[in-house]
């Protein structure tokens, strides 16, 4: 799973890739909401996920330290 954060930039990219503004890429809606505050929903919706999964006792067995948590979690490697 990427971060809302890095799908945010892809997505960014892609669209000024193909010629369009960063205002207008800015004026397009989801569901009726601006595609950004759409990132801002799913990033508190993963971030809340994240926080659930990190309750269990067996979650923080399986990584070497925060940092590889975060890698394994939501594959920065991935690009």
């Amino acid at each position: 799973m990427k971060t809302p954060m890095q799908e945010l930039i892809e997505n960014l990219d892609t669209f000024i890739g193909q010629g369009m503004s960063y205002s207008e890429w800015k004026k397009l809606t989801y569901s009726g909401k601006p595609s950004i505050e759409r990132y801002l929903e799913k990033e508190k919706d993963v971030m809340c996920q994240f926080q659930s999964d990190g309750q269990r006792k067996d979650f923080w067995v399986k990584y070497e330290d925060n940092e590889d948590c975060f890698n394994k979690t939501f594959n920065t490697k991935e690009r």
